[in-house]
């Protein structure tokens, strides 16, 4: 067994012990200095709902990224990013409303339901409440992590509304990345007047890494982030924001590698996703699954896509792929912690 697997299981089996001695403490402090349950909600509530804003408001989007062309056609992507808005506004109302309900009911003001006090109980064991999770997109972090998770996904997609299309799209960063996709594929067909049916993607990746806590960061500042280091793509879309399970990557090479011992998911290059009709897949490619999650598992949706399943991204590699499918590689959108 290889070195990770087995620092893998012992990872979970032990986040499995803590998760369940969590669950069986008890709620509230007695005594001592330490904060009651109650106190502790309230923080977190007040420090969630200073973190995140009312709604994204698409009134201030640029206007010309919703200007028609000459045959009265919207670009695509500015109308993946009007879905995307619509979705995250959702969530948003979620997650206030309930979080200004659980302060009224902490205080006495309103009645703890049953609804509330799920995410009271939520919110104590550092986990995301399920009426959250329901109304948001696939996630395995616990709720810390969540709340920064939505943060850049909410600052990615305000950025793109009010400034312009970004250089490279943080694929993890969507609601509904096939929509995003999907989007893509649609935009090269009209440009080049083709069926969408006959193109597939032409994976090719850029040697260049690009990390979305980076680029938030550069952008409170107002500065620009690596944007030299790569030009803009005349055709298709660049992603970054994905994650190897199960592998590595050689740089030097630029092909997927084995993964080095103590390095469980290290970051997937920058890819271009080129749509080309005349695409025959190379023989040393790998049709890597990507998923959402680490978890991997999905259902259908009423969408006819899969909840967790994105698409197969085809690498380069100097093994066969019968050395990759049987050690699960494979890309995820987003880390479990």
């Amino acid at each position: 067994m290889n070195e990770n697997a087995n620092v893998a299981f012992q990872k979970k089996e032990s986040m499995y012990m803590i998760n369940t001695i969590l669950e069986v403490q008890p709620r509230l402090v007695s005594g001592g200095s330490g904060k009651s349950a109650d106190e502790i909600v309230f923080e977190m509530a007040d420090l969630i709902l200073s973190k995140l804003p009312e709604k994204l408001d698409i009134d201030t989007a640029l206007p010309e990224m919703f200007e028609p062309d000459e045959k009265g056609r919207i670009n695509s992507l500015s109308t993946v990013l009007s879905q995307e808005i619509v979705r995250f506004n959702k969530l948003l109302d979620v997650i206030i409303s309930s979080l200004i309900n659980i302060k009224k009911a902490i205080k006495g003001l309103a009645v703890m339901s049953e609804q509330l006090e799920a995410i009271f109980n939520s919110i104590v064991l550092n986990a995301v409440p399920t009426m959250w999770a329901d109304a948001a997109y696939p996630s395995l972090k616990p709720l810390a992590s969540w709340v920064k998770d939505l943060d850049l996904r909410l600052q990615f997609i305000g950025r793109w509304m009010e400034v312009n299309q970004p250089k490279s799209f943080w694929l993890s960063g969507f609601f509904f990345p096939q929509g995003f996709i999907t989007g893509a594929l649609q935009n090269f067909a009209r440009k080049y007047d083709v069926p969408i049916d006959a193109l597939k993607f032409r994976f090719e990746v850029i040697g260049h890494y690009r990390s979305q806590e980076d680029v938030a960061a550069a952008e409170r500042a107002d500065e620009a982030f690596d944007d030299e280091a790569y030009p803009r793509p005349d055709d298709g879309v660049l992603v970054h924001g994905l994650y190897i399970d199960s592998a590595g990557w050689n740089l030097e090479d630029n092909v997927l590698a084995d993964a080095r011992p103590g390095v469980m998911n290290p970051p997937m290059p920058i890819m271009h996703l080129l749509p080309d009709p005349e695409y025959e897949i190379e023989e040393d490619r790998y049709d890597c699954p990507l998923y959402k999650t680490a978890e991997r598992a999905g259902t259908l949706s009423t969408t006819g896509h899969s909840t967790n399943f994105v698409i197969k991204c085809l690498l380069p590699s100097n093994m066969h792929r019968d050395h990759w499918i049987g050690k699960g590689t494979a890309l995820l959108c987003q880390l479990s912690e």
